[in-house]
This record gives structure tokens, sequence and C-alpha cells, in this order.
């Protein structure tokens, strides 16, 4: 495997609040959501959760003891990453093959571990043990879910939300509680698939992309538990929402949705070469970076304007950027196509490529330490993952650490943990 790299040639005050980095004026509690919570205590939770939650409390982490998790989807384990020592420590049994992604539960007492496969299980890790203490599956009913991928958390409630990305017959949303940890709900959407599920920071809707035809954007009222609308999108796949909660993003073929979050409907199709990747957006909500896997590039959107700024030329299935949380300048953007080895360092500022890493094969989920000085790359098409040094001021001096971080075939998804000793010593 290569280790070198190598440099390129050329909705108000609760909004408001969240977007800043959680409840204003409180301090960031850990510790498992309860019954009867208030929803200031609620919001008082520390949140590390950054894929399908804009909520990130980085501030609350700084300075923790931490790990890294990697899901190895088709192990089935979960490997724990020292990134001080650069290697993996151990890993945990998941019982059988399909976990895919990790979402830290609001508290950040437990995490899920969520499926890609044709199955319907749930994984739970007691991150004060760090051990699996629950395997549970989310089919109520007549309804069978399958492959629930992608969960967005709530803001002012211990609820939690996901789809069935893999089912062409149906558009299920499951809805959890994040207090039981077990669903509570099932809702039925127009369209199939549904992928990248999202609160609005009210928690008064949820909107979610389907990937499975018909294609679209379904919005759904969370009081009554109602699809609101169903709006087809072109190739619809991936989605996201802007950090202040005005926008949520859709990626299309050809197109990127733009839907205003207070009145569900879709003000804007930017046309944009390629599609289906993973969108990003700056802290400020003044730009977001869409994934453009055909164009190998990703997309640049003015979210003032609402328009095309200027696509960067990445690498193949170009996927998603990870912004580093303390040097927000600069990102890793991974293309994740399956001979590619290639995560290219963005400047936000400049819009530019600076230079590309190279790490194994199928770069797909990045994640960060609270510090951002260390970045896990997880890497599909091989048995390990890449460990990168971000720790410099210069993204020019970014580099591997490792590419031979002890994982699993098809290692997906990856988050930044504190440890069981840190834990300990906050949990109240």
């Amino acid at each position: 495997m290569k280790t070198d790299s190598r440099v390129l040639a050329g909705a108000g005050v609760l909004a408001l609040s969240l977007a800043a980095g959680g409840a204003a004026g409180m301090d960031k509690k850990f510790g498992a959501p309860t019954e009867g919570m208030t929803v200031e205590e609620y919001q008082s939770l520390v949140f590390l959760d950054p894929q399908n939650t804009m909520r990130m409390d980085w501030d609350a982490v700084k300075g923790m003891d931490g790990y890294f998790l990697i899901d190895n989807q088709g192990e089935p384990t979960v490997s724990v990453v020292d990134y001080h020592k650069g290697e993996t420590i151990r890993k945990l049994d998941m019982g059988e093959t399909g976990n895919h992604h990790l979402w830290v539960i609001p508290g950040a007492r437990y995490v899920w571990s969520s499926q890609r496969y044709e199955s319907d299980t749930f994984w739970t890790i007691d991150l004060a043990t760090m051990e699996v203490v629950d395997k549970f599956p989310l089919s109520m009913g007549d309804k069978k879910v399958i492959a629930p991928l992608h969960v967005g958390f709530a803001y002012t409630q211990p609820l939690a939300v996901v789809g069935n990305i893999l089912d062409k017959e149906h558009g299920y949303l499951t809805v959890l509680s994040t207090v039981t940890r077990r669903p509570v709900e099932i809702i039925e959407l127009s369209c199939n698939g549904a992928r990248d599920t999202m609160f609005t920071f009210d928690d008064s809707k949820i909107f979610t992309t389907c990937q499975q035809d018909p294609r679209g954007v379904s919005i759904v009222d969370v009081a009554t538990r109602k699809e609101i609308k169903m709006v087809p999108l072109k190739g619809s796949r991936a989605g996201t929402m802007t950090p202040d909660g005005k926008y949520f993003l859709a990626a299309g073929s050809g197109v990127i949705g733009i839907f205003d979050t207070a009145t569900a409907e879709m003000v804007k199709e930017i046309e944009v070469e390629g599609g289906g990747g993973n969108i990003t957006c700056l802290s400020d909500s003044s730009k977001c970076y869409a994934g453009r896997r055909k164009a190998e590039a990703v997309a640049v959107l003015d979210m003032e304007t609402l328009t095309l700024a200027k696509m960067i030329k990445t690498g193949p299935d170009a996927n998603r950027l990870y912004i580093n949380p303390a040097n927000k300048r600069y990102g890793l953007f991974a293309n994740e196509g399956g001979k590619s080895d290639i995560v290219t360092i963005i400047d936000t500022e400049l819009d530019v490529a600076v230079k590309n890493i190279f790490t194994g094969l199928g770069p797909h989920n990045i994640a960060y330490n609270p510090e951002g000085t260390r970045a896990a790359i997880t890497t599909k098409k091989e048995p390990v993952a890449t460990l990168v040094d971000t720790s410099s001021a210069d993204p020019m001096d970014w580099d591997v650490v490792t590419t031979d971080l002890a994982a699993g075939i098809q290692n997906n998804g990856v988050r930044w943990v504190p440890s069981p000793e840190a834990l300990k010593t906050v949990l109240n």
C-alpha cells in the first residue's frame, strides 16, 4: 500500500443556539437520555454525531481521552483505535455482519451501529464499558425494514429516525427512542428506500431523501407522524441540512434540490454535473460542498445566492468533505471509488485542492479527534484503515501515519468517542 503524499498542481433562536454548538449558557452533560427530560435538560446533553445531525459539541470534549471506533461491515467487528499509539487495541464482536455506520446517541453514553445489508439489525455499544450490550430488530408489525443505515437525532426531545435504503418497494422511516434505545413507530412514505433522514431544529419536520424509485425528497410532520408531501427529484440520493437550519439539500443526477425547511417547498434546483455524492456545509452556512461522483469533483454552492460557484476536481467517485474541527479552513475529501486510494485536502477559503493523500483502497468515511490533530479514514476495499496526522496549521504538512490500522473488509463507518475512563469521570 502507498504511504507517500503528493502535491497537486494547481429557525429562529433555537436554530441559532444549536448552530453555535448547543444550548446557550448550559454546560454540556454526559449520560443517556431519560424519560421526562425537559427540553432544556435534553439540549444540555453533549452531541457528538456530525453526519446526520448538525450540532457537534467539539469544545465540550477537547482534551478528553478517546478512541476511534471503526465499523467492519464484512467481518463482523468494531475496531477500537488508539490514535496516540497509531494502532487498533481491540475488536468488539458484533455477532453478525452488516454493521456499517456508528451513531453517537446524545449524551455520549451509547453508540448505535446501523445496518447496511438486507437485514433490520441494530447494535448498541456502551461506551462506559466498550462492550456490545444489545442487538435488536427495527421491523414492527407487518412492516419489514431493510438496511436502516443513516440515523438523524432530534434536537429538543429524545428521538431518532432512520430509513430503509435498500427497499425498492417501500419507503419507511423508523422512529426510535434514545431513552429505551428501541423503535417506537414506523412511518410510511411515498418514495422508496429512505436514506438521509434529518430533523429540523425545532423538531417539527423530518426531511429524507429516497434512493429507490420513485426517487425524491419526503417531508414528514413529526407531531402527527404523517407525510406532508413527496417531491420527485431525479437520481435522489444523499441529503443534508445547512447548519443554520434554513435549507435541506438533496443531491440528484445533474441537479441539487434546495428546500426551505420552514415552508417545506423546494425553492431552487441547481444544475450540477454528475450526482450522488454527500454534501457538507461550512459552519456559517455560507457555502456547501457536494460530492459529484461521476464528475470526479466537488461542487461549491454559494448559499446566499443559491448558485453553483465552482467545481473542484478531486478523484474517482468524489463523495464527501470532512472539515477539521480545529482548523476549519481545511478538510479531507474522500474519493471512495473501489480503485481509488485518494483523499484530497480542500482549502474552503480559496476553494482549491491543495494536496492528495494516498490511503488504502476505497476511502469512505473520515473522523477527527476533537483537537483536529488526527483523522481516521476507513478504506472499504481493504481489511485495514488509515490514520493521518492533521496537526499542522499548514495542510501541506498533513500526512499518513499508517495505512495498516487493523480493521476488516468493508470497513466503512468511523466515529471519535470518549474512552471508558474519560467517560466515567464525567458521567452524572
